[in-house]
């Protein structure tokens, strides 16, 4: 009887459902979308299965599975349904992970269809068996998916990791980006119907890593400035060109380029104005940046900054100063009142204005867009995977695409990307003809770019429904912001649920990251000191703006993103609802129903009384010079998950900030607070605690320790926080501090930085041996300061820190360190500065380690000879050695010993005077870094020559004062680019390497 029932009401549902999804939610996003062509796929196999089913023959086991599939079918019918009601909106794109567990789900059913093969009739067991050899296909394309995007992931988060164990330097990132890209393109991101074909993958004319823009053009410009720059004439020198015309990548290459680093002795110097940067603030950069003080101008006049800097500065010779992306001509005019443009110093500058380069006299350069020639060649690089073979049915289609980007670098390569592995004309005609329709819209370049750039932000939603968030979250930060994964983007995403979902968040951040990456509309860069950061593009940051607030007020958005904007008289006041209109500042309330607001950098010093937003989940208020929080500002928050306040003049959070209960993330980084209120122990959802570079902090609250679930909790301050062994008598309530054994409270952590920077205040805190085995899940231990007392490392257990990747200890009174440290598996970077420390243990047994730093261990004097030996560090990069003052030797080493090693730092050794000659054996090594050496006379000897370094990069032998010559074989290298000498450097430099750096092969740089 059930199993009638249940087919009275599938089949019509059936029937309804496929002619839902035909005729009703029939849009270009649903139809481009892999997941909902399977599931009709499997409706349609579906429908004549459940019309066929026998009832009479039928018994439990076909109930119990029709029960079930009814229940499928109704929550899918509930889903269409939903699709339909949020047509065009953002948050149908969010949908599609529905249709992923829906797909899941229903393919669950299907899979138990075994259970009712004896109870159809024959014909039926036949489409019962097709139907679940066919959804085994596609669990199988779907596990292929997943499997594509974890190694997308993988290669992402590996980029990422270098950064964080010190280990990259300009060709890493562009391998790292390569494989990155690599990865992605192997992946069936998009629909079974536009999969690539084999021919189109095959070739290899075009190599991969290297940067397009390079390749295809921009030669001209880039050799015409570099002319008019090296000359005696010429003061100023200017790129005009419409946004993503490639006038940066232009300046980039010119600012990189050796010739001209090594005539501008004076440094070269990198500034991004953009359109809201204010002059004060670009003045403290330059101050920060050529004269290293900024602070002591931060409060002083605009009249008394200005006359600062131009006396600072009035003495600088051949200096180059680079300022990219200026909209006002009064912005380069007030500069040129503070670069002193003689004695060799010039402006290189470029815009969208033509006004800032006419005004002001500039040099001008005809900024010419790429031919039709290199526009092919860099959209087929894009399109095509690094191939110019093209499938001659697409060919026609390809340049009419190629044509509607205009010549534009930016266009060719984000449209570019959209097409990758896709083969499927009706696609390629589909988006050829949204195109075209760009035009139509809006005569203006900018919204016509941005329509055309939309076609990739559309497309992200048939690969996966979060990228699209994902992308317009880089509108949260002001423009040409540096955005650290790790740092900026993981806490957001993790918080909101966006990550953390289905695997590990920071490795599903990272596949997030890749796919854009691989699509071109973010960029991953790496800073001197080698740490990779995101970047985008500031018109692909505008068109994430547009696409948030587009035919929207303020009050129907989901994001409202205005970094940068200049708020210093508080809220805008279209913020305000219609009763605040009049002053939606200070002692008013603010009215939102945005589910995020972000006005990072925008000057905002004061907030409104009340901020009425119950929808609100993330809240980024940082650097902004606010000093206070009104009282009752949280008190219609009930839904804000992440609160980013740090760089702010903040002294003081209050109570009501325990009201929050949903809050995940607090940040107060680089703030002035002395306290946090009792209150925050209220909060026991908190994830994430940041109070690094509260250097005002003076204790933390003894409910605190009510936070279980912490998983990630920073503390770095120059004060004492901790009870002493004077309280310990007393409850932490009576104390008024914690102690740090009361961190062994939080049982969940998986990032843990104690760290104080100032000696006096704590030097008779000891550090308690339960802290360092109290959490199971540990990734990261950083802990320690001048004068912190450790005088016994415990000994670990097989179980403990079986997760922790990065150690960083810093302390006194430590002699050595157990063998059982050796036993970590997955440890990647171990930092140890210990001035007592006289031994150490076999570390080269560490499988994983990438990164081993060892300074400030005054007492030791050798290190163990199994540095050594043959399999030992079998994945170390990096290797540090700094102020070991009485280390005089390292061990020898065997063949094929630290095979890995590119990076050898020996800093500050006083009693180092010669290089040991088995360090010919390091034949991978890149960077040799010997500063400080002060007593090392010769580089080479009749044991060691440096022709044994064939991939060596750069050598850096600054303050090496009694090195009396260089060595000749450095010219003879075929990788060797770079010399940094110091002043007070007296080595001769001889004949072979002064023609090299003639020939431009290779440069010095005096420090």
């Amino acid at each position: 009887m059930a199993e009638a029932v249940a087919l009275t009401f599938l089949q019509p549902m059936v029937q309804k459902l496929l002619s839902a999804m035909v005729k009703e939610v029939a849009l270009p996003e649903w139809n481009r979308n892999k997941h909902a062509e399977e599931l009709q796929t499997i409706l349609i196999r579906l429908k004549p299965m459940v019309d066929n089913i026998n009832t009479s023959t039928a018994h439990q086991p076909v109930g119990d599975w029709l029960k079930g599939l009814r229940t499928r079918l109704e929550c899918f019918e509930l889903l269409l349904l939903d699709m339909k009601g949020n047509r065009f909106t953002i948050s149908q794109f969010k949908n599609s992970r529905k249709l992923v567990k829906e797909k899941e789900l229903l393919n669950n059913i299907l899979s138990q269809a075994s259970f009712v093969g004896l109870a159809v009739s024959s014909e039926t067991a036949a489409n019962v068996t097709k139907l679940r050899e066919e959804s085994k296909e596609v669990l199988k394309g779907v596990r292929s998916g997943i499997d594509g995007l974890l190694k997308l992931a993988d290669a992402t988060k590996r980029a990422l990791d270098k950064s964080q164990y010190r280990c990259n330097n300009p060709e890493d990132v562009m391998a790292d980006i390569s494989s990155i890209t690599s990865e992605a393109d192997a992946i069936h991101l998009t629909s079974t119907h536009t999969r690539a074909s084999p021919e189109a993958s095959t070739s290899t004319d075009m190599r991969r890593g290297v940067d397009s823009e390079t390749v295809f053009g921009g030669d001209g410009n880039v050799e015409l400035a570099k002319k008019l720059l090296l000359d005696q004439i010429t003061h100023m020198v200017g790129f005009r060109a419409s946004g993503g015309a490639g006038k940066t990548l232009a300046a980039q290459r010119v600012f990189d380029d050796d010739a001209i680093r090594a005539h501008f002795t004076g440094g070269c110097f990198w500034f991004t104005v953009g359109g809201d940067l204010s002059v004060r603030s670009l003045f403290l950069d330059i101050g920060k940046k050529i004269t290293g003080r900024s602070e002591v101008r931060r409060n002083i006049p605009m009249e008394d900054l200005t006359a600062q800097l131009r006396n600072e500065l009035k003495d600088k010779k051949n200096m180059l100063v680079v300022l990219d992306d200026v909209w006002k001509e009064d912005v380069l005019r007030l500069v040129t009142c503070v670069v002193p443009l003689r004695a060799g110093c010039k402006i290189l500058v470029t815009t969208r204005i033509e006004e800032v380069l006419d005004k002001n006299h500039v040099t001008k350069l005809a900024f010419v867009l790429l031919d039709e020639e290199n526009s092919w060649k860099l959209f087929c690089w894009q399109a095509f995977r690094g191939t110019s073979h093209v499938p001659p049915e697409l060919e026609k289609l390809a340049k009419d695409v190629m044509g509607e980007c205009g010549g534009l670098p930016l266009a060719l390569k984000v449209i570019g990307s959209v097409f990758a592995g896709k083969i499927d004309r009706g696609f390629w005609e589909l988006c050829l003809q949204k195109l075209r329709n760009a035009d139509v819209l809006d005569k203006g370049h900018e919204t016509q770019l941005f329509n055309r750039l939309k076609l990739s932000f559309d497309e992200l939603g048939s690969i996966d429904g979060r990228l699209q968030e994902c992308f317009l979250y880089f509108a949260a930060f002001p423009e040409d912001w540096k955005v650290d994964v790790y740092k900026d983007l993981l806490p957001l995403w993790r918080a909101e649920g966006i990550v953390g979902q289905k695997y590990e968040p920071k490795l599903e951040a990272c596949g997030l990251v890749g796919v854009l990456v691989s699509r071109s509309l973010i960029e991953l860069k790496s800073n001197e000191r080698g740490e990779l950061y995101c970047m985008v593009h500031d018109i692909l940051r505008d068109l994430a703006r547009h696409l948030v607030q587009h035919e929207k007020a303020v009050a129907g958005r989901e994001c409202l993103y205005e970094a940068g904007r200049e708020m210093k008289d508080g809220f805008p006041r279209e913020w305000a609802s219609s009763s605040d209109t009049k002053d939606p500042g200070r002692g008013r309330r603010t009215r939102l129903s945005v589910r995020r607001l972000s006005v990072m950098s925008t000057n905002l010093r004061e907030l409104p009384a009340k901020l009425d937003a119950p929808e609100l989940e993330v809240l980024l208020l940082r650097e902004n010079p606010l000093e206070c929080i009104p009282k009752k500002f949280f008190n219609n928050l009930c839904s804000i998950r992440v609160l980013d306040l740090r760089g702010t003049n903040l002294k003081a959070v209050p109570e009501s900030v325990g009201e929050l209960k949903s809050l995940a993330v607090l940040n107060l980084s680089e703030t002035g607070i002395e306290t946090l209120p009792q209150s925050i122990g209220k909060l026991r959802g908190m994830e994430e605690l940041y109070l690094d570079w509260c250097v005002r902090l003076s204790h933390l609250p003894s409910k605190l320790t009510h936070l279980t679930r912490l998983r990630i909790l920073k503390i770095v301050t120059s004060r004492s926080l901790w009870r002493t062994s004077l309280w310990e008598g007393l409850p932490k309530i009576l104390g008024g501090k914690l102690a740090l054994r009361d961190l062994v409270a939080f049982i969940s952590l998986e990032h843990l930085t104690v760290k104080s920077i100032a000696r006096s205040d704590i030097d008779s805190v000891p550090l308690p041996v339960e802290l360092l085995t109290a959490s199971k899940r540990l990734q990261t231990l950083k802990m320690g300061g001048d004068g912190w007392q450790l005088t016994e490392f415990p000994e670990l257990r097989s179980d403990d820190w079986q997760h922790l990747e990065c150690l960083e200890l810093q302390c006194e009174g430590l002699v050595s360190i157990p063998d059982s440290l050796c036993s970590l598996p997955r440890l990647k970077t171990l930092i140890i500065a210990c001035p007592t420390l006289v031994s150490l243990p076999a570390l080269d047994r560490l499988p994983n380690l990438a990164s081993l730093i060892i300074m400030y261990c005054y007492d030791l004097e050798t290190l163990p000879t199994s540095f050594g030996r043959k399999v030992g560090f079998p994945a170390l990069v990096n290797f540090e050695l700094r102020r070991c003052d009485k280390l005089a030797l390292l061990p020898e080493l065997e063949d094929g010993a630290i095979a890995q090693l590119k990076y050898l730092h020996l800093v500050d050794l006083e009693k180092f005077d010669i290089l040991p000659q088995s360090l010919a054996k390091l034949k991978n090594l890149q960077t040799l870094d010997l500063r400080f050496c002060s007593d090392l006379i010769n580089l080479e000897h009749e044991h060691l020559s440096f022709e044994s370094f064939p991939n060596l990069v750069e050598l850096d032998v600054r303050r090496c004062k009694s090195l009396s010559k260089l060595p000749s074989s450095l010219a003879f290298l075929p990788h060797f680019k770079l010399l940094i000498m110091g002043d007070d450097c007296n080595a001769s430099i001889p004949l072979e390497l002064e023609v090299a750096m003639s020939n431009k092969k290779a440069i010095i740089i005096k420090k």
